[in-house]
């Protein structure tokens, strides 16, 4: 297995003021890895951000699977791509990226097990979280929902692991995301089976990494994060996260970063 690391996310319907903190910092931590977004028609400039040693594919969703949201059909997408590709890599990183800044070289991280899934702030739950709980209940049922209401509540924005875990989480997603029926608000329902899944049908060498660990989930945790004297967003245990994600959540914290990459 190669030890090359592989950062990869969609850009859909974005521009490049939205996306170059996200590709502007991976460029500065050092990464030396491959970077591969898929672009959808309505994604603006993503030539700019080939500069930032970010790769562009070109995508479109078939006629007939129109209806359903981005945010599922990059499972599709990231799973046909590591069907031809995965064995060049030895870790693999899955994450949104217009609202995800880098201050570590994500591949200088020593990731702990196969498969790494965040979590949110310890305070919210799978049933506490009214925007999940919405998706999983209208994707799945209320059933579905009370099986892991009580379980902490994981982001499905950023996961990594070794190829081979990755791809067979991308084939069990895959597998659940069908057949959607569009409803009020549902866009983001691949979470609520994201969380699901992990529950009752974990890929193998799962393992949960919390707002102390490398990655900095910001949506549930209440107030601003605390920076570090050189102004690095810290983590909950007081250190620089190597990932920050959903920094947008936070008014002072996205005006910071989008002066820094402005």
């Amino acid at each position: 297995m190669s030890d090359a690391f592989l950062v990869l996310g969609l850009a859909a319907g974005y521009h490049y003021g939205d996306m170059k903190p996200f590709a502007a910092s991976l460029e500065r931590s050092g990464f030396r890895g491959r970077c591969l977004l898929f672009v959808s028609p309505t994604t603006r400039e993503a030539e700019r951000l080939e500069p930032h040693g970010v790769e562009t594919l070109l995508f479109k969703r078939p006629a007939e699977m129109e209806h359903v949201p981005y945010n599922a059909w990059r499972y599709f997408l990231y799973r046909d791509w590591l069907r031809e590709h995965g064995r060049e890599f030895g870790r693999v990183l899955l994450t949104d990226t217009r609202d995800v800044v880098f201050q570590r070289d994500p591949a200088s991280v020593d990731w702990p097990g196969a498969f790494c899934a965040a979590l949110e702030d310890p305070s919210a739950s799978v049933g506490s979280c009214p925007h999940t709980s919405h998706w999983l209940r209208g994707h799945l049922g209320d059933a579905a929902l009370a099986e892991v209401a009580a379980e902490p509540l994981s982001c499905s924005g950023t996961s990594v692991g070794d190829p081979g875990a990755v791809l067979d989480y991308l084939e069990r997603m895959t597998a659940r995301l069908l057949p959607f029926t569009p409803g009020p608000r549902m866009a983001g329902y691949d979470q609520g089976l994201h969380n699901h899944l992990l529950r009752r049908d974990p890929p193998p060498g799962l393992c949960f990494l919390g707002n102390g660990g490398p990655i900095l989930t910001l949506g549930s945790k209440p107030g601003e994060p605390e920076l570090s004297k050189a102004g690095e967003v810290l983590n909950d245990a007081g250190l620089p996260a190597a990932l920050v994600h959903q920094y947008d959540r936070k008014p002072a914290l996205f005006r910071r970063i989008r002066a820094l990459y402005s």
